[in-house]
């Protein structure tokens, strides 16, 4: 049964390796009563046909030790939801929200492999074209239908339907089709063996066929059930107000028990200082992905807990390929080479954050350790941009070509402070070579809305990844038409390496293919990959049992309880 990770490609707004157990170790901070919680990764390959059994009693557990039930969790987002829509949904944010509302057929463990979920066991054909879930059969929709196999299937055709809008469509291009056998019984078949067959198969959640068979061909976009949704999970949708908050409750039928906490709030507030004002305050309980200048007066607040994890996401700016200015290699080159990357991370990350060089981080198996290195040097860049013909003709101080000085718009999301003082620094810093850089702060509907559409010059925005080594989606000349490759990045030699990288299971071939594709990627600079960076979270000290992880903070959520003499709702 192949590790995988379902974590899906999707813009991270406050901006996977397989590998061994993470281990936890906890030191005393200076501030009494305090405490630090450290992850570390070690890295390994993503495809172990091992399996780890520690985890499996995921949903179990819950009625096997009692927990003090009561109060309620009150999570600080800097934006709100897309859609809460398996099909549809875009957002991290939406995303782990989702993850409470309903069941995948499998559940991701801390060391990446899958543990059961909706589905209770799994077992491939001897050729490995089948893969066939057997189902529990005591999971009902909040609505009091049970959930079968023809849910699980109908999602397969929903999900692989170009008019639905599935994000994550091409993850399905290898499965032929899904039958179901029997109620509890769902069997996928293939078109070829290849290593992410589980990983493709239950990427995303199973949506509910008696509701969304309803909704017209091409009109999932819009569906009442969008922003209403029926699901399965140990937690039950209650209301959403835009703008505002999510709010979900404690599922009392769940097969595996009442999750102790009542209810999660997910409380919309658009800027970070709003954010952690309102976590010193108390007016929230949780905020993901702290800003590290904000570290050492949280760490000195008695009421709050500190997680600190590897990062599975990176901070970049893409050049849009279609503009004629940036369809040069030696200008995205030189513009790489103009940005002193380890300043900002100095001056805005402190010591939680690292140059990144390439679109696969260093804890994924396949990242390539010899990538070249377009390292700062304003020099190299401004002899690179008279190569390409940008030169100060005028005296003006600013470089220009055939009578257009070089001038362009780098958008980014407000609310995101890091990203804000990012686009300053960068302007300060282009400056220096003869290169306006006007800053272009956006809502993050707005902005997303832009990338699609391919409306900017350039972008700042971050990506979190996953451990499927794919690079289809961002990078392939196919993928342009789609949503996520808006740079429009086409490389022909990229793309024949990909296809053949994916479907390879000789690791050491494989891990070859990956290398080289990188080292593409990097060579042509689509992106200037910024860094990435260490994820901070702070929670009060009142919960219990939190366990947060790279693969998500709200990885065991459900079993989160607080002692009835500390509950505050």
């Amino acid at each position: 049964m192949p590790r995988i990770a379902r974590i899906t490609l999707l813009i991270f707004l406050l901006a996977v390796p397989s590998c061994s157990s993470p281990s936890t170790s906890t030191d005393a901070p200076d501030a009494p009563g305090q405490r630090l919680i450290v992850k570390e990764i070690t890295p390994d390959r993503g495809r172990s046909e091992e399996r780890n059994l520690e985890y499996e009693a995921q949903w179990d557990e819950f009625d096997a030790t009692p927990h003090d039930p009561g109060d309620a969790l009150v999570v600080g987002l800097i934006a709100d939801a897309d859609s809460l829509n398996p099909l549809t949904l875009e957002t991290k944010n939406a995303h782990d929200i989702l993850d409470l509302l309903t069941l995948s057929l499998t559940h991701i463990n801390p060391d990446y492999s899958s543990a059961p979920s909706l589905a209770q066991s799994w077992e491939f054909s001897e050729s490995h074209l089948e893969l066939t879930f057997h189902l529990r059969d005591d999971v009902y929709w909040h609505d009091g239908v049970k959930t079968t196999a023809h849910d699980v299937c109908f999602t397969l055709r929903m999900q692989q339907a170009p008019t639905t809008g599935y994000p994550n469509i091409k993850d399905k291009q290898y499965i032929k089709e899904c039958i179901v056998v029997d109620d509890f019984t769902a069997r996928f078949t293939f078109d070829q063996a290849y290593p992410y067959q589980l990983f493709d198969v239950v990427d995303g959640h199973i949506v509910p066929k008696h509701i969304l068979e309803a909704v017209p061909d091409g009109e999932m976009v819009t569906a009442a059930f969008n922003r209403n949704p029926i699901g399965n999970g140990p937690y039950r949708f209650k209301e959403w107000k835009a703008q505002q908050y999510i709010e979900i409750t404690a599922n009392e039928d769940f097969f595996a028990g009442r999750p102790p906490l009542d209810r999660i709030l997910f409380k919309v507030v658009p800027d970070q200082e709003n954010l952690v004002i309102q976590l010193r305050s108390g007016q929230i309980d949780f905020m993901e992905r702290v800003p590290p200048r904000f570290y050492e007066e949280l760490s000195r607040e008695e009421d709050l807990v500190a997680h600190i994890h590897p990062s599975r996401s990176y901070t970049y700016i893409g050049w849009n390929l279609r503009d004629p200015r940036f369809q040069s290699l030696k200008v995205r080159q030189a513009l790489t080479m103009a940005i002193n990357r380890q300043e900002i991370i100095d001056s805005l990350l402190l010591e939680f954050g690292d140059i990144s060089k390439g679109p696969i981080l260093p804890i994924i198996w396949a990242y390539n350790p010899n990538l070249p290195d377009f390292s700062y040097d304003p020099e190299q860049a401004r002899q690179y941009l008279a190569e390409e013909g940008w030169k100060d003709t005028d005296g003006d101080g600013w470089l220009d070509k055939d009578g257009q000085k070089f001038s362009f718009s780098l958008k980014t999301n407000k609310g995101n402070q890091i990203r804000e003082d990012i686009t300053v620094m960068v302007q300060d810093m282009l400056k220096e070579v003869g290169i306006e850089v006007r800053p272009n702060i956006l809502e993050w509907t707005i902005l997303v809305n832009d990338s699609t559409k391919k409306e900017f010059e350039a972008i700042m925005l971050g990506w979190s990844v996953n451990l499927k080594i794919d690079m289809t989606t961002l990078w392939h000349s196919d993928s342009i038409s789609d949503k996520y490759n808006f740079v429009s990045y086409s490389n022909p030699e990229f793309d024949r390496l990909n296809d053949q990288a994916v479907m390879e299971r000789d690791e050491k071939k494989a891990r070859q293919m990956w290398w080289q594709a990188q080292e593409m990627i990097v060579k042509d600079q689509p992106y200037t990959f910024l860094f990435t960076d260490k994820q901070i979270n702070f929670i009060h000290k009142r919960f219990q049992s939190v366990q947060m992880e790279t693969e998500g903070w709200h990885y065991n959520l459900p079993h989160w309880w607080v002692p009835q003499d500390q509950q505050k709702y």
